[in-house]
């Protein structure tokens, strides 16, 4: 017996509804977000983008999509009215996650095409310097990535500025950037990408499940910070022999083994 053919109709509607969520998957999560939008949603990858490619997305999935990224069904179904539901852009930024608002950004920065000053003293840095800056960015300080072994940071070891959007740094004044180093963060962010660090927050119990910069035993690590019981974890994204989970048990920790969050990052893809 034949297999039944899909109506046309019902094609075009799921083509259409996996070209939509692909859409909003690339503006909140980036191009390379796919995987931690699937860990959000509680599914392998490899699942998710089938369901970017067409494959039909079970009611509860969809839901979930729905609630964590403030889609509006009738977008999603329909192409019409507006892409999110609820209040204003300015509003919905608010409550995305730093890692949202990393990836939301992440193509509009490439298209915008920072510029580096290749040094503080370079003669270069009129529109980067801080004070300067046009009112929608803010120059940020560049570090080498082992100038965070240092408690305190000395503004001429920097080694350039980049621009971030002003309302992606909570606390301008104490966020400086470095460039990562190793994969272990990769693909949520690159090895080459640049990392702005919010200096100001280091109380673990209120970065659990952020993304953070932490120092021990002479060791800097861009990881996830997840906490249980009596211990914080910090999370590679792929772990393995070179990048493992570590546990810091919070009572024997050095207070100053949290460096700061990870409010902001900016990639060049393919860069080695």
């Amino acid at each position: 017996m034949a297999r039944k053919k899909t109506p046309k109709v019902r094609l075009t509607i799921k083509t259409s509804l996996s070209r939509r969520l692909r859409e909003i998957r690339q503006e909140l999560f980036g191009d390379h977000g796919g995987p931690e939008l699937a860990r959000r949603l509680n599914l392998p990858a490899r699942t998710w983008y089938n369901y970017e490619t067409g494959v039909t997305v079970p009611a509860e999935i969809l839901l979930s999509f729905i609630e964590l990224t403030g889609a509006s069904p009738t977008y999603l179904t329909t192409g019409e009215g507006p892409r999110y539901v609820g209040p204003s852009e300015d509003r919905r930024m608010t409550d995305l996650s730093p890692l949202e608002l990393i990836r939301r950004g992440l193509e509009k920065l490439e298209r915008e095409r920072p510029i580096f000053s290749s040094s503080p003293g370079s003669g270069q840095d009129g529109p980067l310097a801080p004070g300067r800056e046009g009112t929608e960015f803010q120059a940020v300080l560049v570090f080498p990535f082992e100038e965070l072994n240092r408690p305190t940071l000395d503004t001429a070891r920097s080694v350039g500025r980049v621009l971030a959007y002003r309302h992606w740094l909570p606390n301008p004044g104490a966020t400086i950037a470095v460039r990562a180093v190793d994969e272990s963060m990769s693909p949520i962010l690159p090895k080459g990408s640049i990392v702005a660090i919010d200096r100001s927050l280091t109380d673990p119990r209120e970065l659990r499940g952020k993304i953070v910069a932490a120092r021990l035993e002479g060791e800097v690590m861009i990881r996830w910070l997840d906490l249980s019981g009596r211990h914080v974890i910090l999370r590679p994204n792929h772990a393995g022999p070179d990048h493992p989970l570590v546990p810091v048990e919070i009572d024997d920790a050095p207070a100053d083994f949290l460096i700061g969050r990870v409010v902001w990052s900016w990639s060049r893809f393919g860069e080695g």
